[in-house]
């Protein structure tokens, strides 16, 4: 078994420390999980004591652990093991295979979920209608949510579970397919997801803290060390608490409850705050619209070749009532806010609890397409942007295709949110992307390049540099933690990563080439390509 050291010491590294008193460093001392120095070799050895652990990084970059500000943990574990990932399908055809095979594994009547069909890399170029899902099984009800998760298709047998038909009528922000003649299409969106899913047997305790841990384990191979899930049901919230209480929570963990189900009549109690080691529970989530890539974001004008603006899905006087009491209650706001006219709605009511509450860092999820008074008020209140660049890589074809130029010119303008000082926390949304690797998402926020080589908005490019910050310090302080962890400073928790090339003198082509050799925690190191002599 391998000796435990109190202190170890890093040293003859290239050390980004993120902090804005000290770049850069080549040593770092830490005892038990916090850092007690930081600084050049010559200084920080002389600090080590008899027994201390020394790690000689043969030049090899350490950077604070990643935080991912906004990734479905348990989503991202659930698409590793436990349903049908069907990220890349080319084709209704595929897709078709691809779920069959399962279905003809499973006894008659067991529900078959999947996720991840995009339809605009579809040959077919159309989302999935029931038709399509009834000839792959007439014998089990099939749920296929859309890469977005706002949008999903069933079969007929599904519908008949769900007792939906002609007469069915969406709940408010939400929106049942219908043909011509006024049938279900087999498509749901936004909120009308709820129609069907109360159907469908949610895991159990269990099955959700084992989806946790392999979400987890996922993570730490790419750096990541702290994380928020921003969508967090009672029944999830359990299963988090109860892994925590038995000390088996991995990463540091930011966890937003939801107060509003989907389809649900009745909004959830606000919960009890939650402050532990792993686990911070501070911050509740609403969602105001839905997904830029499946059109459902709620937009003042039409998307391109269309009459659709997508889907409001919260009304004001709702919203600014439930924002209210868990502003009373000492929670902060995190609202789901994509088009122009989700985020005016979103910031009207943030304006309003600010004139009330004051500032307490309320943050807008992805915040897509502000405009420039949109960017202008939160700069003056202080509001937090969490932005997803790596939407621009895998999804910016999709962006293209469905928004104008103008919407186009400022889609993610993370350039014109650093410019403001507006605090900007980048993350994945995973698993709506399939790659969480944060410097897929560095470099498209460097490059600003879907995955054909588009450029979108290329004027809003940020450097290297504030991209690392954003996935860093930027991420801690919308976790209200940036005195705690975000950068390698004394005083601060020990999470790092080692890399094995220095991001900031390589090529950007090379950025998504760097590989991490190990991950730590508290002072552990909990993933670890090759062991450090």
């Amino acid at each position: 078994m391998r000796h435990v050291f109190m202190q170890r010491l890093f040293y003859n590294g290239i050390i980004l420390t993120q902090s804005k008193n000290q770049a850069q460093a080549s040593a770092m001392l830490i005892e038990g999980n916090t850092i007690v120095a930081v600084g050049a070799d010559s200084e920080i050895v002389k600090l080590r004591e008899k027994n201390t652990e020394l790690i000689d990084l043969k030049r090899k970059t350490i950077l604070p652990g990643f935080n991912d500000a906004h990734i479905h943990v348990w989503k991202v574990g659930q698409l590793e093991s436990f349903i049908i990932d069907l990220r890349g399908v080319k084709s209704i055809i595929e897709l078709q295979k691809k779920v069959k095979a399962i279905a003809d594994t499973r006894l008659p009547g067991t529900w078959i979920v999947g996720r991840g069909f995009n339809e605009q890399v579809l040959e077919d170029k159309r989302i999935p209608v029931k038709e399509d899902l009834d000839a792959i099984s007439q014998h089990h009800p099939i749920y296929l949510i859309r890469t977005c998760a706002h949008i999903a298709s069933v079969n007929t047998i599904a519908l008949q579970k769900a007792g939906v038909t002609s007469s069915t009528v969406a709940p408010p922000g939400g929106l049942i397919g219908k043909s011509a003649n006024g049938e279900p299409t087999g498509i749901f969106y936004e909120t009308a997801l709820g129609l069907i899913t109360t159907y469908i047997p949610p895991p159990s305790k269990e099955e959700y803290q084992n989806m946790i841990k392999v979400g987890e384990e996922t993570m730490l191979r790419f750096g990541i060390t702290s994380a928020t899930d921003p969508a967090v049901h009672p029944e999830l919230l359990e299963a988090y608490l109860d892994l925590d209480k038995k000390g088996e929570i991995i990463l540091r963990f930011n966890l937003m409850p939801i107060l509003l189900p989907d389809g649900g009549a009745e909004p959830y109690t606000v919960p009890k705050k939650y402050r532990s080691e792993k686990i911070n529970v501070d911050t509740v989530k609403f969602f105001s619209d839905g997904g830029l890539s499946g059109k459902t974001a709620s937009l003042k004008r039409p998307y391109r070749n269309s009459s659709e603006t997508g889907v409001l899905r919260l009304q004001r006087d709702q919203f600014l009532s439930m924002a209210k009491e868990a502003q009373q209650k000492g929670f902060r706001i995190g609202t789901h806010a994509i088009g122009d006219e989700a985020i005016d709605l979103v910031l009207d009511v943030y304006k309003e609890l600010h004139r009330e509450f004051g500032d307490t860092r309320n943050r807008i999820e992805h915040f897509a397409l502000p405009s420039d008074e949109n960017i202008e008020d939160v700069a003056q209140y202080g509001f937090i942007a969490v932005p997803q660049t790596i939407f621009l890589y895998e999804l910016g074809e999709n962006f293209i295709n469905s928004l104008d130029d103008d919407y186009l010119r400022r889609c993610y303008p993370v350039r014109s949110l650093l410019n403001r000082d507006i605090h900007v926390a980048f993350s994945t949304d995973a698993p709506v992307v399939k790659n969480i690797n944060p410097w897929n998402c560095i470099k498209a926020a460097i490059t600003r390049e879907t995955n054909m080589g588009n450029k979108i908005s290329g004027q809003e490019s940020i450097t290297i540099e504030e991209a690392i910050y954003a996935y860093t310090m930027g991420s801690a302080y919308a976790d209200g933690q940036e005195t705690a962890k975000g950068s390698l400073e004394r005083g601060k928790l020990a999470d790092f990563t080692i890399v094995d090339m220095n991001p900031l003198e390589i090529s950007i082509d090379e950025i998504d080439s760097i590989q991490v050799d190990a991950t730590y925690i508290g002072g552990e190191m909990l993933y670890s390509k090759f062991y450090y002599e």
